[in-house]
């Protein structure tokens, strides 16, 4: 993170709350290295460690939910105490009395701090933090979803919320509309979508199943032929149509999210518009494959991998040449006080 974002996002005056940014900002880089700075320098550099802190702490959580390495019972009692103490210093207490005794207690320290002020700043209601939260927790319990409406429901309230944040970040004033967190909704579920699809056997390794079972039940399927399938890696005809009717259900939810970046401040419109090209890249990935979520073809991974790059060059091209030379965006003032989240 540069010392000129640090600067334009109004962080310099606190050196723990700029080092706090910067670990979300390292946290990234390792979690992340080639998608993530690619994704942030689409940004103004006011808003970029402000975005760090965001998908940083999302991120964390998600793997503390997904630690391959711990039985669940730990990860849960890991996770709750994690979510306790932050849910306890956004409230304006101090949860740490004492000295982390790892590096990874010391990052996610970081990680929890920086979020927290990102979330008072810009005014994101607490409410929807705690829905985060405890949705993404089911994530230790829940490992199929009877329908579409279901799904939906968890979709909206872990990937939902986290794009609604980023919206924030992306209007002029940080003050969304209803319509533009429609349109940011639409593409969180085309690419949560996308997602389950390629991500299919992977899922089913870890123990869950993100496609609706009323879905499986339409095309003849059940949950055991799904994982027969993924085990084998080989794709059967009554999968493949599942695959063909999933993408055309993202598809339409990328139409809808289609002009999403029309509604946002002009010098954040490229992030949204490359978002949703992202998503439709990889479902033509998917249907050049002939729906084969398992064996992608070379030259499809080829031809969307180049027309991902072209895009998202021209649009960071289309960032730079619209940002005047030398342009240091203003220092955005605190919406309260430093000293409210300096336990």
């Amino acid at each position: 993170m540069s010392a000129q974002e640090i600067r334009a996002a109004g962080l310099d005056d606190d050196p723990r709350l700029a080092r706090d940014y910067a670990a979300c900002n390292a946290f990234l880089r390792r979690h992340n290295p080639a998608a993530y700075p690619a994704a942030r320098m689409l940004l103004a550099p006011d808003k970029r460690p402000y975005w760090d802190a965001m998908i940083a702490f999302a991120s964390h959580v998600d793997d503390l939910i997904d630690d391959p390495d711990r039985p669940v019972a730990a990860r849960a009692a890991q996770y709750d105490a994690y979510a306790r103490e932050f849910l306890t210093f956004l409230a304006g207490e101090n949860p740490w009395p004492h000295p982390p005794e790892t590096t990874q207690e010391a990052v996610g320290r970081h990680l929890a701090r920086a979020f927290a002020h990102f979330v008072t700043t810009w005014n994101i209601p607490q409410e929807s933090v705690r829905g985060f939260l405890e949705t993404i927790r089911t994530d230790l319990e829940v490992t199929e979803y009877p329908t579409f409406a279901d799904l939906a429901t968890y979709v909206d309230r872990v990937c939902g919320e986290n794009t609604r944040w980023g919206n924030v970040l992306l209007m002029s004033g940080g003050r969304s509309t209803e319509r533009a967190d429609a349109k940011a909704g639409a593409a969180s579920f085309g690419l949560q979508l996308t997602d389950y699809l390629r991500d299919l056997g992977e899922d089913l390794g870890d123990g869950r199943l993100y496609l609706p079972l009323e879905d499986l039940e339409r095309f003849g399927l059940t949950r055991a032929c799904v994982e027969e399938a993924a085990r084998a890696r080989q794709m059967t005809p009554a999968l493949r149509d599942l695959v063909r009717f999933e993408v055309d259900r993202a598809r339409r939810y990328f139409a809808e999210a289609a002009d999403w970046w029309r509604l946002v401040d002009p010098a954040a419109r490229e992030l949204p518009r490359q978002y949703v090209r992202l998503g439709q890249f990889t479902l033509e990935q998917i249907t050049r494959s002939g729906h084969d979520i398992f064996r992608t073809a070379p030259r499809a991974r080829l031809m969307c991998a180049i027309s991902s790059c072209t895009s998202f060059a021209m649009g960071y091209a289309r960032v730079v040449s619209t940002r005047p030379a030398g342009h240091l965006a203003p220092r955005r003032p605190l919406r309260v006080p430093a000293s409210r989240l300096r336990p």
